[in-house]
């Protein structure tokens, strides 16, 4: 039960410690990132066209799918600029809020419990094993999630390969704790 323990606190850490360098020293999620110029928000506009935080898209979907609504949506995307997935929130924010960091260690916390759970079940006897179920998990999440969101709302090859590579990064480090320490068999 101890090593569990310790197990859980090392990767979460080193999840959260990957995941810091992933986004704040490599240049691999900035790459895809582009900020919207301010002479192209209104903020006023913003503040009473969208009332509500939430997500958004436009031209968005067609009000009834009728023909004429499906040739109107058509005719703008025709045209552009498409949005497909716009996070919206109308209100004051924080640019590094600590709570945003505690939610991360959190999340990080339950995602390693999961893992450690499955692999666990598994029975598995060798740091070979464990690495390919783990790195095996973390491919299952990238084609359930990432890719899919890729498909659908077009978000583009630069943004979807770093957030796979943080879930293979990731799954591998706790492969190797896993396997090199908690599940260790005696020689």
């Amino acid at each position: 039960m101890k090593k569990k323990i310790i197990t859980l606190i090392i990767g979460t850490l080193a999840i959260f410690i990957w995941n810091a360098v992933s986004w704040t020293v490599l240049p691999l999620h900035s790459n895809s990132l582009n900020n919207i110029p301010d002479s192209v928000i209104d903020q006023q506009t913003f503040k009473s066209q969208l009332p509500e935080s939430g997500i958004y898209h436009y031209p968005g979907l067609p009000e009834d799918y009728s023909e004429e609504s499906i040739e109107r949506i058509e005719k703008k995307l025709a045209e552009g600029p498409r949005i497909t997935f716009m996070a919206y929130t109308n209100g004051s924010t924080k640019l590094f809020e600590m709570k945003a960091y505690a939610f991360n260690l959190a999340f990080n916390f339950i995602s390693v419990l999961l893992l450690l759970f499955i692999v666990s079940k598994q029975h598995l006897k060798s740091l070979p094993n464990v690495l390919v179920t783990t790195i095996s998990i973390g491919l299952l999440i990238s084609f359930m999630s990432d890719l899919p969101q890729m498909n659908w709302f077009m978000f583009p090859l630069n943004y979807t390969l770093p957030n796979i590579l943080d879930h293979l990064v990731s799954f591998t480090l706790l492969g190797l704790i896993f396997g090199s320490y908690t599940f260790k068999t005696k020689s």
